[in-house]
């Protein structure tokens, strides 16, 4: 004979598993905070690059999860048509920006969507489907879990496709650093100089 389901286990396993997915919306959003803080550097007037990244820092620190999947398909995801474009200042400026470029549009576009999906599943989990748990129903949880082990690899995924964005910027910024410090550099800067 089954022995009767103690509600506290399944409401702790849900909790568990909860909190994990939380917390991977959770690095999701900072990873995209992050990358477009340092995504478009400007250094205007004489702004620092330091000064500009806490200006991107501060305006993207209380953005939504939407707006910030927006903002990331707006200025780093892009096809190779639109990566070419030129500000469209008269105003002296440095800049560096990041971009991740797709040659196949249809693929641009999946990726968008997928990072779209994310904040519908997320906005979902937190707006709908635990205002409607009932928190006396053993049946309840056992819905909860498996919605959120079904999540939790989509998250995963997103979360390592992130990370490379990141670890290539990254590995970009070292590689540009150490090459500025390179003998290497300095006959790079007079070779390409024109004489006229």
């Amino acid at each position: 004979m089954d022995e009767p389901i103690d509600i506290e286990i399944v409401r702790t396993e849900a909790l568990k598993k909860l909190g994990r997915n939380i917390v991977n919306f959770s690095k999701i959003e900072g990873i995209l905070k992050y990358l477009l803080s340092v995504s478009q550097i400007n250094e205007i007037d004489g702004l620092s690059t330091r000064n500009s990244l806490l200006e991107n820092q501060e305006k993207f620190r209380k953005q939504t999860l939407g707006r910030l999947v927006q903002q990331l398909h707006n200025t780093v995801l892009t096809d190779n048509d639109q990566s070419k474009t030129q500000p469209d200042s008269s105003e002296l400026r440095v800049s560096l920006s990041f971009k991740v470029t797709y040659s196949d549009s249809d693929l641009l576009n999946i990726q968008k969507q997928a990072l779209l999906d994310i904040v519908v599943e997320r906005n979902k989990l937190i707006h709908q489907d635990l205002a409607l748990l009932d928190t006396s129903s053993i049946e309840d949880y056992r819905k909860l879990i498996s919605l959120l082990d079904e999540q939790n690899p989509r998250l995963l995924t997103h979360l390592e496709n992130l990370g490379w964005m990141l670890t290539s910027l990254m590995e970009g910024l070292k590689d540009l650093q150490s090459f500025t410090k390179s003998p290497d550099f300095y006959q790079f800067i007079h070779s390409s100089q024109s004489y006229t």
